[in-house]
């Protein structure tokens, strides 16, 4: 199996998250697959891949960019 060479963004600004995590939600609702898994390294992060994104990142972080994302992009794909 080939590794992916994820890029850590564990501790850049939140606002350099949300632009990544809004940029893979659009590929998302474009139909690309997006799969994220729980890091093995025991720190609430996770890896979350989509396309050419591969990224390792806090999942607090994440979870409070989803809560800003109205009920229809959450569940919507185009």
């Amino acid at each position: 199996m080939k590794r992916i060479k994820r890029v850590n963004i564990v501790t850049r600004p939140e606002d350099e998250k949300r632009e990544i995590y809004q940029r893979i939600h659009m590929q998302w609702l474009k139909g690309v697959p997006v799969t994220f898994e729980q890091h093995w390294s025991g720190f609430p992060a996770v890896t979350v891949d989509c396309g050419e994104d591969h990224i390792l990142t806090d999942i607090l972080s994440l979870e409070e960019w989803w809560k800003t994302l109205s009920p229809e992009m959450r569940h919507s794909r185009g």
